[in-house]
Formats: structure tokens, sequence, C-alpha cells
């Protein structure tokens, strides 16, 4: 009866044990898994991208059963083996641990791997590059795509291989041993009688078979590791080469024999578990010459893994590689030219030589020039704080990012500066989430031109939004979506009008129109979405209804990242106006791949890199649509091929999207990063670094720093290759050699519709001398009347801030425009006070950027002249004395103007400005009435 009841107990016990293990599961599934995949699959349905959802989940849990499946069988079958090994000694509480060990571990396992859904899809819908590599004849997709799946498996091998071995080995030591406690409280562990010892045990098929198996992929890891030489350095080498010398011939060929090292290793190890006790006899009987044989395999193996790869290896080349390198690495460091500027797409660069011209470059020549004309003398980082503080208008709005672009002005393409009004926070969850739901409108500036006060000219402004240009209109000014709107919306909620802009002491309200986002309409929905989100007004709320929509993931930045997590987003959205008056977002989609043979590669470019996706969300419906411009690209065809219907052709990109089309800054100076060396296509030259490019440093704001890349309108119709513009909208990094400040050559991208993504790059000769920006910067502090016009200001308790310096090529000719700005204590926002432009060795200081062309260059800036005679029934003198008296109201209120906005008198500031504005229309016509 007592042993029925302990049975019983066991049973019992065990029972609980596996329904609290389920529980805990299914419990663990509710609160974490299940609320964050069921909104994950709304918000997919609610964009329309759910077939990526479905894919990925599919193919996750696939790979999850089958690691789960794969572990937790193996471990259930070793634990078998282990109790049949030990007649079943153990309590139904260690089985019942072991097996629930068993199924966590494989779930555990089953996570892990599901991870690698990736790897899978894009090797069952690999695409071929179509380039092989030098050494081992393979596409470049067998090591991007293929090899990883291969590693994939092995991985999977190796951790249930390891799993298997470590918890039988528990297994037998706990199933064997027993703890007894003496008289005086201490505990002993001692060994039970009767069962299998512990060297017939190491000697099953259990343990024997897991380091067969594990012995097998390690030494399948040693093989495959003669293709990672193909994108790995050597260390030791001078010269950064993949599969170099020592690679080709000694390391690639050796790990054959190093995999034989690994197998006879673990034949080793398998043969004295084995031969456990004759070892120990003969070596207790005859010391080590008892087991001469053995000795001399480890030895062998010795020799093999580690003397033969470190001295042998080390010693050949330190003492016939490295002092011979030049001329025995040259085939192996010009396939690595070759291969890295393929992989980065910088074999196809057209490459100019920049020829001096023998005259001077003219003023009708620049002035007429469209680089010259739209000169960005509005610098787009203190044009911020101007915005903050002319047009943010109200608290809860904010300006994040400014953004440069062009548009079709008057016929003409002008530069500007622009940038969206986005909602910034507010405290309460109603007023965050229900009420200040969207920022307004939008910013636009010329970016040649400011005020007469230096502040911006503000083209597009004000909410709701007035524009001074007929081809820049806004008709849907709200943004729900946004570069800083990071948290969750609800719209049409019951009763509750959402905040939609300022009128007077009024606010106009808004209601959303657009079916978009996760309908609330049932009460399992408000319930999963309150776990995901630990809001649990989502839940009590009376404002929430069976109308009311949620709109998750405002970010754009994280939007497209969920959606494809695949490709790697520019940190740098472009913010515009479409012809269709609406607000947008575009985001470069870069594609990148590792291995990529003979490829350059560090922590920013991992060895491929293509521009190849553009995604546009809308402001406020969120919509994202993924156009392909670059379907040559194998990594893109493959993720096309993954999921269908996620890419959109990029021939049938509307032609308003096509013109504001901008090249990823991030991919840009990665790229200027790894061809500021590789452009050297000489083996000489590269290896003694005899042409080695840095990008140029200027003065900006007072420091010395590095030239960030930057837009100008550029004449191309002479580049071979490029389509005929005269005002390429292009982006731009000059470069100066390694060790010195003269100009090397400056790298361009084309960024209009027709060229868009050709590079090209204008060098200087060597034997020439161009002045490079930070020479450009020591004329301008070494001229008299402009460190005299500094000094001046400072002394008067103004910083002098000092704009990028424009490497501008004019007709064959260079010229330099750099924007002064003033920060006086009672302003709040930086002022552009004067540009300065230097040609040759002459610099000079104007008011405006028109002035300072026409000075740089010889020119005379041309004043009224003032005639004795009647201007439309009116004398001379009276025009220009009625415009003396309104340039003094002028300065007057400007004056004004200034002290109301370092007081943060905004509403008084805007009356003021408009009096402004009026006067300036007037000076305007008095103006067009001289002669």
């Amino acid at each position: 009866m007592k042993m029925l009841n302990s049975e019983s107990g066991q049973f019992f016990s065990g029972k609980i044990l596996y329904i609290l293990l389920t529980l805990i599961l299914i419990l663990s599934a509710v609160l974490f898994v299940l609320p964050g995949l069921l909104v994950d699959y709304w918000w997919f349905e609610s964009i329309g991208y759910l077939q990526v959802f479905m894919i990925n989940l599919e193919y996750r849990l696939l790979l999850f059963f089958v690691g789960w499946i794969a572990a937790s069988f193996f471990l259930l079958l070793a634990w078998r083996t282990v109790k049949r090994a030990l007649k079943g000694k153990f309590s139904a509480t260690a089985n019942n641990l072991f097996k629930g060990f068993s199924i966590v571990a494989g779930i555990l396992v089953g996570l892990s791997f599901s991870g690698n859904y990736m790897t899978v899809l894009s090797f069952l819908n690999r695409t071929s590059w179509n380039v092989a590599d030098p050494i081992f004849a393979q596409d470049v997709s067998f090591y991007v795509f293929t090899l990883p799946f291969i590693e994939m498996v092995l991985n999977l091998v190796a951790v249930v291989s390891v799993l298997v071995l470590v918890s039988s080995v528990f297994a037998y030591v706990s199933g064997i041993t027993v703890l007894e406690t003496d008289a005086y409280g201490k505990t002993t562990a001692k060994r039970k009688t009767g069962l299998i010892s512990p060297s017939k045990f190491l000697r099953s098929r259990l343990i024997i078979g897991s380091l067969a198996i594990l012995v097998v992929t390690s030494a399948a890891f040693v093989w495959l590791k003669r293709f990672s030489y193909l994108w790995g350095f050597t260390p030791g080498a001078s010269v950064p080469t993949h599969a170099d010398y020592m690679a080709v011939n000694y390391l690639i060929p050796y790990t054959w024999i190093e995999s034989l090292g690994v197998i006879l290793l673990g034949a080793l190890v398998i043969y004295a578990i084995l031969k456990l006790e004759r070892l120990r006899d003969s070596i207790d009987g005859r010391g080590l010459s008892g087991v001469k044989k053995e000795v001399a395999l480890l030895a062998v193996v010795i020799m093999i893994l580690f003397i033969i790869p470190t001295v042998v290896f080390g010693a050949i080349n330190n003492f016939s590689v490295r002092p011979n390198e030049p001329g025995i690495q040259e085939p192996y460091l010009e396939r690595t030219i070759e291969f890295t500027n393929m992989a980065y797409g910088l074999d196809n660069i057209i490459r100019i030589t920049h020829l001096p011209r023998s005259d001077s470059l003219t003023t009708q020549e620049a002035l007429e020039s469209p680089t010259v004309k739209n000169a960005r003398i509005v610098d787009y980082r203190p044009v911020m704080t101007s915005y903050e503080e002319m047009q943010r208008l109200r608290a809860y709005y904010a300006f994040y990012d400014v953004d440069v672009d062009r548009y079709l002005v008057g016929g003409e393409k002008q530069q500007v500066v622009i940038s969206g009004r986005e909602m910034s926070y507010s405290d309460g969850w109603q007023n965050q989430h229900l009420f200040f739901t969207h920022g307004f409108g939008a910013v636009v500036s010329p970016a040649n031109r400011v005020e007469i006060d230096g502040t911006p000219v503000l083209a597009v402004k004000d909410i709701p939004p007035k524009s001074e240009w007929s081809d820049i209109e806004i008709s849907s000014p709200r943004i729900y979506f946004g570069e800083m709107t990071n948290d969750y919306a609800i719209v049409n909620a019951k009763d509750l009008d959402e905040f939609d802009y300022p009128l007077g002491e009024t606010n106009v309200g808004y209601r959303y129109e657009f079916d978009r986002g996760i309908k609330l309409d049932s009460i399992w929905k408000k319930l999963f979405i309150w776990s995901y989100t630990g809001d649990l007004e989502i839940m009590a709320s009376g404002y929430l209804s069976e109308d009311s929509s949620l709109l998750l993931h405002r970010n754009i930045h994280y939007r497209v990242e969920k959606i494809a997590p695949f490709l790697r987003f520019d940190s740098d959205a472009l913010f515009f106006i479409g012809q269709d008056g609406g607000l947008y977002y575009i985001l470069s989609g870069i594609t990148e791949a590792s291995r990529y043979p003979y490829s350059y590669s560090d922590f920013n470019a991992p060895g491929y890199l293509s521009d190849s996706v553009k995604a546009f969300v809308k402001a406020d419906t969120g919509d994202v649509q993924f156009y392909i411009i670059n379907d040559d690209d194998p990594m893109v065809r493959t993720y096309s091929k993954i999921y269908p219907g996620i890419f959109i052709d990029g021939e049938e990109m509307s032609e308003d999207f096509r013109r504001h089309l901008i090249y990823p800054d991030s991919l840009f100076e990665t790229q200027m990063q790894i061809f500021s060396r590789y452009q050297m296509s000489d083996y000489q030259a590269f290896y003694q670094k005899e042409d080695l490019w840095l990008p140029a440093e200027e003065k900006y704001h007072g420091a010395v720093t590095r030239v960030e890349p930057y837009t100008i309108l550029f004449d191309v119709s002479n580049i071979p290759g490029l389509e005929n513009s005269r005002d390429e909208f292009t982006l731009i990094q000059p470069f100066t050699p390694y060790g010195k400040q003269n100009m090397r050559a400056w790298v361009g991208v084309a960024q209009d519709p027709g060229n868009y993504g050709k590079m090209f790059v204008l060098e200087f000769p060597k034997g020439e001398l161009e002045r490079g920006p930070m020479q450009v910067e020591a004329i301008i502090d070494q001229d008299g009347e402009i460190s005299a016009q500094f000094t001046l200001w400072e002394g008067a308790g103004s910083s002098v801030l000092r704009g990028n310096l424009l490497v501008l090529p004019v007709a064959g000719d260079i010229l330099y425009i750099e924007p002064v700005y003033l920060s006086a204590a009672t302003v709040p926002y930086p002022q552009l006070r004067r540009v300065v432009a230097v040609y040759k060795d002459k610099a000079v200081m104007e008011d405006s950027l028109e002035q300072a062309v026409i000075a740089a260059l010889g020119g005379t800036i041309p004043v009224p002249p003032v005639e004795n005679r009647p201007v439309d029934n009116q004398p001379v003198e009276n025009v220009y004395a009625t415009l003396v008296e309104i340039v003094r109201e002028h300065l007057e209120l400007t004056d004004k103007y200034l002290r109301l906005m370092s007081e943060r008198k905004y509403a008084e500031a805007g009356v003021v400005m408009e009096k402004i504005s009026e006067l300036e229309e007037e000076m305007k016509k008095l103006i067009a009435m001289l002669p």
C-alpha cells in the first residue's frame, strides 16, 4: 500500500510538472508573443503588405519546428539511451525534469534557428551574379546565398551534437551519484554500485556517435574556411589584399590538411575513450613508451593544427613574402582593386581631366551659369534654427530636419531648402494620441538668396500654407507620418475632433478622411493592442468606437524598415511637395551583401552595396511604395522573387517622383571612402600609396572639419555618357592629396532623371596647382578687409559663423563661395550677413551672391544713376527721397522685429513682418521706376 502511494505520488507530481510547464509556455506565448504577432498581422494587413508578413512567419515557424523537433528528439533519444544503460535507476521527478529540459532546450534551439529565415529564403530564390571568382571559379551567388545556408545547417548539427553530448554526460553522472549525509550533517557524493562504469558509458554508441558527428562537423567548418580567404585579410600583410600570395599558395590548399588534422584529433580522442583501460595500463606499466604510436599521432596533430600554420607559414611570410611583397602580391592586389570597384559600383565612373583655361572666367559666364546662380548660400544647419523661430508658430510644432532639393519654378530649376512642420509631443494620453495627431504644412526657401535682414526667404510658409511660387502648392498639408513621429495615433475618435491647426484665438478641428489603420472594431483587438502598447486607456477610454482606427509605426524610417528589414535605408529621408499638392518622403533602400570575393570590407562597407530601391511614403496616409531603380542588382532580384509584388518596376515611377530622386548620402560617403584609395588602378601606385586621396577639409562655424558631400546644379553637357543638361542636380565630394591641402579631384553623382546614379570624377593634373578648400580659407583669413570686418563684428559681441565653402566648377574654371552668418546675443538665430567669393588669389565679401561674384571676377557692382529728369511724371529726386524714407522705416521695423523675436513675442513680430513685406513691395515698385 505504501509502495502504491509512493508511485501514485510520483506519477501525480510528474503530471503536475507537465501541466505547469505547458501552462507556463501557453501563458508566455499569450503575454509575450501573441499580442505582437496579432498586431503585426493586423498592421501588415492594413498597409497592404500582408504577404510579406505571412512569408516571413511561415518560414520562421518552419525553421522553429525543425530546430525544436531536431533538438528535442535527439535529447529525448539520448535520455532514453542513458536510462536504459542505467537500468532505469531514475526517479519519476528526474525523468520528468529531463524530459522538460529536452522540450525547453529544443524550443530555445528552434527560436534561435528561426532567425535564419532570410538565409533560407535567399538560398531558395538565389539569383546569379554572372561573376566568377578567380580562385575557385564559383559565382558570387555561391558565397552570398549558398555558403551561409550550408553553414546554417552545420551549425544546427553542431549545436544539437553538443547538447546531446553534454546532457548525456550530466544525466549519467546524476544517475550514478547518490548524496549521503553523515551524523555531523556533512553531505558527500558517492557512486552507486552495480551500474555501468563511466569508462563503459563513454564507450557507448551515444557518446561515440555524438563525438564523431561533432568531429566531422568541425572538419567541415575548417574545410569551408578556405572560402573565407576571398574576403578576409591575411594577418601581417602590409597592404590589404584578399586571397593574397600566402592565402592562394599555402593557406587555402592547407585547409585540406587542417581538416584531416581535425579528423585525426577526433579519431585520437575516440580511440582513447575506446581503449582507455589498455592505455592506462600501458602508461602505468611502461610510461609514455607504452603509447608511442598514440603520442606520435598526437604530435602529428599538433604539428598540423598549430605549428605549421603559425611557425612555418609565419616564417615563409616574414622571410620570403614580405621582403619581396611588391612583386609577389601584384596579381592578387590587382584582383582586389578590380573586384572592390565592381562590388561598390565604382568600376564605371567617368574620369575627366580638368584642363585649365588660358583666359580668366568672365562675369557674364559666371552669372549665366546655373551652378553659380543656384549656389546654396543658405546653409541647411542654421536655417533649421531660423525655421524654429520664424515658422514654428505654436509650441506643439517642431522642425526636425532640413533637406536640400530642386523644383521647377517659372520653368527654371531652383535649388531649395525644405522642412516639414511635424507635431511635437504633448502631455496626457488623450492629447498625445487622440487630439494632437498630426503636423501641418512645410516651409520652403530658395537656397541662393535671403531677405534683407539675413533671414531665409519663405517661399512656402504659414498655416494654412501660403506659396509665393505657383509651381509649388500644398493641398494636402497634414503630416501623420514623419521622421520623428514615434508614437501611435487613434483617428476618428467618438465625439472628439482632432486638432488641425490654429486660427486666431480658436482651433480648427479635423476628422481623418482616409480608410487607413487598424480598425478597433472588437474587444479582442483592443485587448491585444492594450497588451502590445501597455496603455490601459485603449480598453477604458470612452472616445474609442468601432469606427476608430489605430495608426501604428508612424516613424517613416521604422515603417519602411519593418516592411523591408532586408534593406539598409539611408538615415536621411527627403521631404518633398508633390505636383498633386501632397507631402511625401523618399527613403533610399540600399542592398548589401558580405562575402563578395576580393572586395574590401569594414564596419560600414560589408563588401557589396547598391542603390537599388526607393521607398515613397505619403505623409497623410502612410502609404508605402517600393520602386526598383537598379534591376541589374542580384540582391534586389532575389528579394523580388522572395516577395512577389512588393516592388514596383522603376519604369512605372511617375515623372513627379523621378524629379525628386536623391542619391543616398551614406552610400556616397562609403563609396568615396573606398574610391579615395581604390581609384588607383596602377598596382605600384596603390602599393606605395602614391596618389591617395582624402576628403577635403574646411572651416565651418569656427572649426576645421571634413567637407560633407553637398549638392550643386552642374553643367554635365560636356561629360561623355551623360544626357545633355546644364543644371544637373549633382551630389559632389572634393578631395585633396594625402598630407596636402591642394585640390586633387572632386567626384560627382548625377541625381536627375536620365542621368540618375551616374558618377564622374573631375581630376586636377598632379603638376598643376588648384587650391583646395583649406588653402582658400587661408586666402580669406589673410584678406585685410575681410578679417577687419570679422574682428569688428566679434568686438561688437556677435559670433561669426562661416558656412560651407562651396567649390563651384564653372566654364572650365573654379569659383569658391562661402556664406558668412552672424549670431548675436539679441537674435535667437544666425543671420546671413555677407557672401565671400574667391577666384584665384582674390577674396571679396559682399552683401549678396551676385555682388560677390561680380567683385571677385573684377567687375563693377552697378549703382543706380541719379539723373535730373522726370520718371512717370515724378522727378528722379522725389523717387530717391521716397526710397530713403522707406529704407529708414524698413530699418526701424527690422530692429523692432528682431527685438520682438528675441523676446519671443511671435504674434507681434508677425504683424511687424507683414508691414516689412509691404514696404519691400513698395521699394520694388519704386526701383522699377528708375532708369
